[in-house]
């Protein structure tokens, strides 16, 4: 099962590219996160701060630690260290966060998220009887998702009747997209740090958010940085998915995280790919520039001036 910031499932649930409702997991509060689910969020949807897509059951992963592996020809605008080193400070932006107990005070999520060292294959795909790898990848030569207004795709891997994630995939448009480190960013630049903690909320099983302000908001504007650091809408997200005391927030209630940190890709890590892909429920969550006048969030008209809006595309498959 393959998601962009959505879930997956496997049977006849799809996965949803990074929307999913909020209020199923923590009903009555003031956020306006949202997770990812195994339904593909309607074309013709938007999150708002009083509402999440509600369709289908919301995705996790059930361990404590998930690895991941930047491929090793990173990108020509992007050299490998300087990709490794924004991603990892991605990644450490969410399970860094810290988040109210019951006892009154607080403590980190009980996830993390680890580079388990360069990889050979740059495919996007899920092998349901073989080694994986969760790879992110730059894709400088051809860029096949749609038209050349999107910045970077997340696709996820799942069990459509749990929500639990079993791979992610990670690919950023380096080809017509012009993607920067720099400070400050250039008025039509695209700030890298803003676009890999956008997507590694994806990774993690967090959707669009309704809140205008959070980094899981679907317009991202190029020139900005804002999105490189969490607001409260965005560790409540994480906070309500990965809870300090190890559980993992589902539709019907709470299950208990796997029994120890092993970020080993399902079914066993490779650098190099493998074949056959597996079939599987799959769901893609994109961030698409857009010119003057034009901008568009998740389908929906209405958007002005120049900005990015992270749309969500899926299709189906099966996977174990």
């Amino acid at each position: 099962m393959h998601a962009g910031a959505l879930p997956l499932t496997r049977r006849a649930i799809a996965a949803a590219a990074g929307l999913a409702l909020a209020s199923v997991i923590a009903p009555g509060t003031a956020h306006a996160f949202c997770r990812t689910t195994t339904v593909p969020v309607a074309a013709d949807f938007q999150p708002r701060p009083d509402k999440c897509w509600d369709q289908g059951v919301p995705l996790f992963w059930r361990n404590s630690c998930v690895g991941y592996s930047l491929n090793r020809a990173a990108s020509r605008q992007v050299s490998f260290e300087d990709a490794a080193n924004g991603l990892s400070r991605a990644f450490t932006k969410w399970t860094g966060s810290s988040c109210p107990t019951e006892g009154g005070g607080a403590s980190r999520v009980s996830i993390d998220v680890r580079d388990l060292g360069p990889a050979a294959c740059e495919e996007v795909k899920y092998n349901q009887n073989d080694n994986n790898q969760n790879v992110i990848v730059f894709r400088d030569d051809k860029w096949t998702h749609g038209s050349g207004n999107t910045l970077a795709l997340t696709t996820v891997t799942f069990n459509p009747e749990t929500g639990e994630i079993y791979d992610a995939d990670m690919e950023i448009n380096t080809f017509d997209q012009r993607v920067t480190l720099t400070d400050p960013v250039p008025p039509d630049g695209y700030d890298f740090a803003s676009i890999v903690t956008h997507e590694a909320g994806h990774f993690l099983g967090i959707a669009h958010s309704g809140d205008q302000r959070a980094t899981m908001f679907a317009n991202y504007s190029p020139g900005a940085t804002a999105m490189r650091n969490l607001t409260a809408d965005d560790v409540a997200g994480v906070c309500s998915v990965y809870r300090p005391d190890g559980t993992r927030a589902v539709l019907d209630g709470k299950i208990t995280q796997g029994p120890s940190c092993d970020p080993t890709p399902r079914h066993g890590f490779t650098r190099e790919c493998v074949e056959p892909p597996a079939s599987g429920l799959c769901s893609k969550s994109e961030i698409a520039p857009r010119g003057p006048g034009g901008a568009v969030a998740l389908g929906a008209a209405g958007l002005l001036g120049l900005a990015a809006a992270w749309r969500a595309r899926r299709r189906r498959r099966r996977a174990d």
